[in-house]
Parts: structure tokens; sequence; C-alpha cells
């Protein structure tokens, strides 16, 4: 029997949602290391936690398959199409379900805009 599927909303307990957050970072870097290697591309990934009782501010952790100076300065001369949003989750979810596999979402276009990204 398949795991039951987890609802996508905010988790209200503190230390669930800080286990949940560190258990899926790993995976998301382990899954930007694998694209990385798979395809010969270049990948970034900041990540930066909410507040803790050890760190108010919240910890940034940051995966780059080259330089992260020299990624984020690229980025910033030459913006992205698009960027995606907390908002575009219905989409990716629709399509997943649609193909049936969690690589579905390769060709959805992104929304419009990096604001505030150069400021």
């Amino acid at each position: 029997m398949p795991p039951a599927k987890v609802k996508i909303e905010r988790i209200l307990d503190e230390r669930t949602r800080q286990n949940t957050f560190h258990k899926r970072k790993g995976g998301l870097v382990k899954k930007a290391i694998e694209l990385s290697l798979l395809c010969d591309c270049e990948v970034s990934l900041v990540l930066k936690s909410g507040p803790t009782k050890t760190c108010k501010e919240g910890r940034v952790t940051a995966y780059c398959s080259k330089d992260l100076a020299v990624m984020l300065r690229e980025t910033l001369t030459h913006l992205p199409m698009g960027v995606f949003h907390n908002e575009d989750y219905n989409r990716f979810a629709k399509l997943e379900a649609e193909v049936g596999g969690s690589d579905a979402v390769v060709g959805v276009p992104v929304t419009d805009g990096m604001a505030g990204m150069a400021g």
C-alpha cells in the first residue's frame, strides 16, 4: 500500500515543520546535484529556513554546481524569462498527476517577473 498523500499546507507544529524542512532540504539538494550531473547543466539552489529558537533570522543553505557568486551575477545580468512562485504549485501538481511522475514539470512555462531581484 502506498503511503498517504501529504496535504500541501503549512505545518503548524514547529518541531514537525523543522524536521520536515530538514529532510526535504536534503532531498532537494540531492535532486539538484543529480540534475546537474545527469544533464550537464548549471544548477543553483538557495534556501532560507524560517526563524528558529537557536537562529532568529533563519539559516541560509546554498548549492551551486559552479561558483555561486558567478552564477548569481549571471542571473542578475541575464534575467530569466520568469520565476516560479508558490501560487504555481497547483499547475505542477496537476501536470504530475496527468503524466504520473515527478519529472512532469519539464517544459512548464514560468511566470513573468523577477521584481525586486536586481534592486
